[in-house]
Order: structure tokens, then C-alpha cells, then sequence
């Protein structure tokens, strides 16, 4: 009897640890951290995702009053259950840019085929530079940047209606 209680003690603490790393793994939505808030955009100068031979830089930013700066990945899962929000705010005028995060430029170039380009430029950041630059910890991040490429506010987490309302909705009726 004693055998049994110990195995099925064993078998409860090995599903809790399971469990209790399994959360670990999620990105953690979050608006709280002010990493950058406040500062510039880094200066940087990256190929285009699309267009190899093409560069993007700081200076993109500086096209429109407001713009988001939108972190992902093709192999992360988070950011491709955002890319349909993505789209809608592109087809309401929200100028976005990608960045895209320590990728593939194949596995990325496919997930924009597959799924549409929302981003008016996707910066390819294959080493994560500009993206540790920016004090990114996980995918997808959102930025705000201003025209002068000061960053307003920072999300970390898949956006959606409810969230986008939350978080950016009321900057962008202020313009």
C-alpha cells in the first residue's frame, strides 16, 4: 500500500512541475515595462525583409505622425494568432513596420505569403540586434513611435480589438 501512495505521489508532483513550466513558456502579455518609453528609436540601418538590397532605418519612422513598430517571428505561434488584428489596423490607415526577429528570411518571406503583408516595410533583424537595442524579451512586442522616432508607449503580447484599445486606440485619436 505504501508503494502505491508513493508512486501516485510522484505521479501528482511530476504533472504540478509539468504544469507549473508549461506556464513558463507562454509569453506574458504586458504593458508594464517602460523599457524605452520615452527614448528614441536606436539608430540602425537593416535590409528589408522583402528586398534584400533594400534598407530601413530609423528614418522610417519619420513618414508618419504615429506609427507601430510591430516585433515578430514566423516561428513564433503568438504572433501569427495577431496577424488577422494586424491586418484590420492596416485597412483602417495604422501604418505599421515590422521587425522581424532573429528569422529565417524564407520561413518569413513564406508566413507573408501565406498570410498577407500587413507592415509597409519589414526590417530584417536575423541577429536580434535592433531588437535587443529596443529591450525586447519576447514576441510579439509592439512599439509606438512618433514622428520625431520617440517611442510612446510599448505592449508585449498578441493584440487584438479589446487590447488595441486599451493600449493604442487613444493615441491615435488624439492626432
Amino acid at each position: 500500500m505504501k508503494q502505491i501512495v508513493k508512486v501516485f505521489t510522484a505521479i501528482i508532483l511530476c504533472i504540478a512541475v509539468f504544469f507549473v513550466l508549461l506556464s513558463g513558456l507562454e509569453t506574458k502579455e504586458s504593458s508594464g515595462s517602460t523599457a524605452m518609453v520615452g527614448e528614441m528609436v536606436p539608430a540602425f540601418k537593416l535590409s528589408d525583409l522583402t528586398e534584400a538590397s533594400t534598407h530601413v532605418t530609423e528614418a522610417h519612422f519619420y513618414n508618419e505622425p504615429l506609427t507601430l513598430l510591430n516585433v515578430w517571428a514566423a516561428w513564433c505561434g503568438i504572433c501569427k494568432t495577431e496577424h488577422q488584428f494586424l491586418h484590420q489596423l492596416k485597412d483602417q490607415g495604422i501604418p505599421i513596420i515590422g521587425l522581424d526577429y532573429r528569422d529565417d528570411r524564407s520561413a518569413a518571406k513564406h508566413v507573408l505569403e501565406q498570410t498577407g503583408n500587413p507592415y509597409k516595410s519589414v526590417i530584417y533583424d536575423p541577429q536580434g540586434i535592433l531588437a535587443m537595442d529596443l529591450g525586447v524579451y519576447g514576441t510579439p512586442t509592439t512599439f509606438l513611435i512618433n514622428q520625431q522616432g520617440e517611442i510612446l508607449h510599448r505592449f508585449t503580447g498578441a493584440l487584438n480589438e479589446e487590447k488595441w484599445q486599451r493600449e493604442f486606440a487613444g493615441f491615435f485619436e488624439e492626432k
